[in-house]
């Protein structure tokens, strides 16, 4: 009887072994799952605090990006406004140079005029002054040296007009 008592207390020790095995085992599973679940939610909210500074980082940069766009855009209406663009480069100085000659042929007009005024205005001063009287000597015309045509160049044509086409401005604001 004494064996059957001696295998009935082993088994015992043995049942209560395997049942403070099982508890230790719980108690550090607990800890462990309370400690992950800790560890995990501590994980989760830095990876929130990253995604969500790195979508303000996104945000800024689409933002910028689409300012750069508005101005980019802004600039081309600006362009087409002030008509940059729309011409090629040949159209635009063919069109320049036809500027150019009507302004040159303006202030051709506005000197023949100024001429032709100056000419009525000395032939009155004529007709005043008191005649001369008549020279004993012959009058010998004398050749007119022929002077050389010099061609002005296009920028001092261009000063030229303008500071013949600014005038009827100033005479029209008086």
């Amino acid at each position: 009887m004494n064996t059957a008592k001696n295998t009935v207390a082993m088994a015992h020790k043995t049942w209560l072994a395997g049942l403070g095995a099982y508890d230790s085992g719980r108690g550090k599973a607990a800890i462990k799952l309370d400690q992950l679940f800790v560890d995990g939610s501590t994980f989760v909210n830095d990876l929130l605090e990253k995604g969500e500074s790195i979508e303000t980082q996104i945000q800024a940069k689409l933002k910028a990006r689409n300012m750069l766009q508005d101005k980019i855009s802004a600039l081309s209406a600006l362009k087409a406004k002030f008509g940059f663009g729309n011409e090629s480069r040949d159209q635009q100085i063919d069109m320049l140079t036809q500027r150019v000659d009507s302004l040159i042929e303006a202030v051709a007009k506005l000197s023949q005029q100024n001429t032709a005024v100056k000419k009525a205005t000395t032939a009155k001063n004529i007709k005043k002054a008191p005649a001369k009287p008549a020279a004993s000597k012959p009058v010998v015309a004398k050749p007119a040296a022929a002077k050389p045509v010099v061609a002005k160049p296009a920028v001092a044509k261009l000063a030229a007009a303008k500071a013949v086409v600014a005038k009827p401005e100033a005479d029209k604001k008086d």
